[in-house]
């Protein structure tokens, strides 16, 4: 025994001993290299059916944020689906009312040689007095679909007429009175159609006229009265417009307004739009002059209408004042068909035309220049400029 361990002290010498332990201290302490901790990472033992469990936890995690979005969505849906579907019923319910307040005329006009151009929208839009027997704004607006243009083209409400034989003849078989003018049977003022025709075909009178003296054919008429006009203006929060002249005109002894607005740029509400567009007295040109401010006001008017901030804000006020307070033939199918074509108005497309001619007491009408201003406006047909020959005798 004793040799043997003899044998081993010599084989271990207390250096190498001491050089042993000193480097198992130094590879216990050390950190491992990156290579040998891939090597724990990888070599370690994962239970396959852990695993898998864990996998089919994420995927139904995955699964129910998926249910849980899609409930969210699906409750947002059809909040919007209720609140339109109530919208809709309530502007249904209110158009339905709308159409009910159009005239229910027996008054038939002669088949029109004039026939339906397609893309063209093309509207009466009538203004009457107080009491509505008068129609103060006759007015032809013409949309074009394709081009997102819109036409004013107003004729002024003194211009003279006379009745078609088809006017004549309806007032004649139902005893009505028939206007006698400077001789002329069934001549009178535009403005006063509306009162000859009666109860009943007042707009059907109107629209016939204008398109005798237009040579077109309209689709719908809308008939507003100055209630409605202010009402619409207030509905959008008022315009802004420059006044172009002190006006002051005191109307109250006809039942009319004061009207007293200072020259300049001013927020007009709905009592001092309609000050501004019933104002005639001062101006050199009477009522074109006025015409001519009306259509400028009804096109910033228009521009307020379309901008993004009154359609999201004041909508809902809008349509319910027209429907209100305005009487029209067009259906409900198809105001629901027109009403998307609002946002495509551009006031930078608007144009606004007082037919041509000469006025008095009565105003005449320029027949070939109103065709060439119909034919550009609406058939986009530009008139022709008139050449001059500069020639000399030699």
């Amino acid at each position: 025994m004793g040799e043997k361990r003899e044998y081993r002290r010599r084989r271990r010498p207390s250096d190498d001993m001491e050089l042993r332990q000193r480097q198992v201290r130094r590879r216990q302490t050390r950190a491992p290299y990156p290579e040998e901790q891939q090597r724990v990472v990888t070599s370690e033992y994962v239970d396959p059916r852990r695993a898998a469990k864990g996998r089919r936890m994420a995927k139904l995690r995955a699964e129910q944020r998926k249910r849980k979005r899609r409930s969210i969505l699906l409750v947002i849906a059809l909040i919007l689906v209720l609140i339109g579907a109530y919208a809709a019923a309530k502007i249904w319910v209110k158009m339905d009312m709308w159409q009910g307040k159009a005239e229910n005329s027996d008054f038939v006009v002669s088949a029109s040689e004039q026939e339906k151009i397609k893309d063209i929208i093309n509207v009466a839009v009538l203004g009457t007095d107080e009491d509505g027997f008068r129609a103060d704004v006759n007015m032809l607006v013409s949309f074009n679909t394709t081009t997102k243009e819109l036409h004013m083209i107003s004729v002024p409400r003194d211009t003279r007429v006379v009745l078609i034989d088809d006017m004549i003849d309806y007032l004649e078989e139902n005893d009505e009175y028939v206007p006698n003018r400077n001789g002329v049977y069934g001549q009178c003022k535009l403005t006063e159609v509306h009162a000859y025709a009666g109860e009943g075909n007042r707009c059907a009178f109107s629209v016939a006229m204008l398109e005798e003296l237009l040579d077109v054919q309209v689709d719908y008429y809308v008939k507003f009265d100055l209630t409605a006009f202010k009402k619409v203006v207030d509905a959008v929060g008022g315009v802004d417009f420059y006044v172009p002249m002190n006006m002051y005109w005191d109307m109250t002894d006809t039942g009319g307004p004061l009207i007293n607005l200072r020259e300049g740029m001013q927020h007009l509400d709905g009592d001092k739009a309609e000050q501004l567009v019933r104002f005639r007295d001062g101006y050199a040109q009477k009522d074109l002059k006025r015409i001519e401010v009306q259509q400028e006001f009804i096109t910033a008017l228009i521009e307020k209408v379309c901008s993004s901030q009154t359609l999201m804000s004041k909508l809902d006020d809008l349509v319910e004042v027209v429907l209100d307070c305005t009487e029209s033939d067009v259906t409900v199918t198809e105001a629901l068909k027109y009403v998307k074509y609002v946002k495509d108005l551009d006031p930078a497309k608007i144009t606004s035309d007082t037919v041509p001619g000469e006025g008095g007491s009565y105003f005449d009408m320029d027949e070939e220049g109103t065709k060439e201003l119909i034919d550009w406006r609406i058939h986009g047909i530009e008139p022709v400029a008139e050449e001059t020959d500069d020639l000399t005798n030699e």
